[in-house]
């Protein structure tokens, strides 16, 4: 099913192409056959960027992988939406042919007014660009306020962060700021719900990302569990690096913290991993219980269970509109808060961002949870 999958996106990433290759061509004079072969050229090196990166990541320079994966992921995100503007403008073209409703002077000037569009089409994305680059460099805070009826002892404050996919994209400096944002929420506890790294450890070692991730800063410690992303490269080297930052790792575990009983739960990625139930058989449902789930998926488990939190992320809301349509008609709770008696859900957005870092109709969030 998977492959299939597979398959499928790679046939609709190569039509995409071909068709928004065709718009750009159309556009080029047939005398300008240079321009053609430079534009040729460049056009396939956009498309086969992301995948060199990518297949090449363990011989070419970090930098330049970086550059690879965020110009692929960057054009990626072009491709979406030119497509999807120049597909509504063919549409209408040819709705044009039986209404009749556009003025004889755009039908008979056809060219220069695809012309005008792809030039405007370009000017609107890169403005979309800039927005969702700000909008990335700008996290939110989102703040939920719990009252519980169990006993405990002091108000705690913790802050839950998911996704920060550290590796390429995500490099030693913007660590470092999100580090600083988790502290200045000054939390008792935080918590890490998965895809802590993006797949490669080559340069979560070479920016020495153990010695960033130890300066944050929580009395009762900071907790993590696995995402699918660490399965995707050395799941050992990933929790050897989080343990050498001081950061407990739950992987199908439970950790008692004063009042609150966490239970991490290891990734679906796992086709083995113990069941929720199995986890919290024994715990003490007289403490407050959280649980730590990278993938929001069968979210009754935890009411079943019975526990009172369970934090989640990896969908990225989507990361980019529209894919936020996507993962919301695929998950019960893409992103936000849910409530069913008597567990609190959140699917975080995340902090970080796979590939090129833009946030369009999403949010790049940390939640800071205040139980009382």
């Amino acid at each position: 099913m998977k492959w299939l999958l597979f398959l499928l996106i790679i046939v609709a990433y190569f039509f995409a192409n071909y068709y928004l290759f065709i718009k750009i061509w159309t556009l080029i004079p047939n005398g300008y056959v240079t321009v053609r072969v430079i534009y040729s050229i460049v056009f396939g090196l956009l498309v086969c960027s992301f995948f060199i990166g990518m297949f090449c990541e363990s011989i070419l320079p970090i930098p330049f992988v970086s550059f690879l994966q965020s110009l692929g992921t960057t054009y990626l995100y072009f491709l979406i939406y030119a497509v999807i503007i120049l597909l509504l403008t063919d549409l209408i073209w040819l709705l044009n042919k039986w209404l009749h409703f556009f003025p004889t002077f755009l039908t008979v000037n056809r060219y220069s007014i695809n012309l005008i569009i792809m030039l405007l089409i370009f000017i609107f994305i890169i403005l979309l660009f800039i927005y969702g680059n700000w909008k990335f460099n700008h996290p939110s805070v989102i703040r939920l306020n719990i009252k519980t009826d169990k006993q405990i002892k002091k108000h705690q404050r913790i802050v839950v962060a998911s996704d920060l996919h550290i590796g390429y994209t995500i490099g030693a400096k913007k660590l470092t700021d999100f580090v600083n944002i988790i502290n200045q929420q000054q939390p008792d506890m935080v918590l890490l719900c998965g895809d802590i790294f993006d797949r490669s450890s080559r340069p979560v070692k070479a920016m020495d990302a153990s010695s960033i991730l130890k300066q944050i800063n929580a009395p009762m410690g900071t907790y993590a569990v696995v995402g699918n992303h660490e399965y995707y490269g050395n799941l050992l080297e990933f929790i050897k690096l989080l343990k050498e930052a001081n950061i407990i790792v739950l992987q199908d575990s439970i950790a008692t913290v004063d009042d609150i009983v966490l239970v991490g739960r290891d990734d679906v990625s796992n086709s083995k991993r113990q069941t929720l139930n199995q986890l919290t058989s024994n715990i003490d449902l007289s403490k407050i219980v959280i649980v730590l789930d990278h993938q929001p998926v069968n979210l009754s488990d935890a009411q079943n269970s019975k526990v009172d939190f369970q934090f989640s992320g990896h969908t990225h809301d989507g990361q980019i509109f529209p894919l936020n349509l996507i993962t919301r008609s695929i998950y019960e709770l893409s992103h936000g808060h849910l409530f069913k008696y008597p567990t609190h859900y959140y699917v975080s957005s995340g902090l970080g961002i796979w590939g090129a870092t833009y946030r369009i109709g999403t949010q790049s969030e940390i939640v800071v949870i205040s139980i009382d």
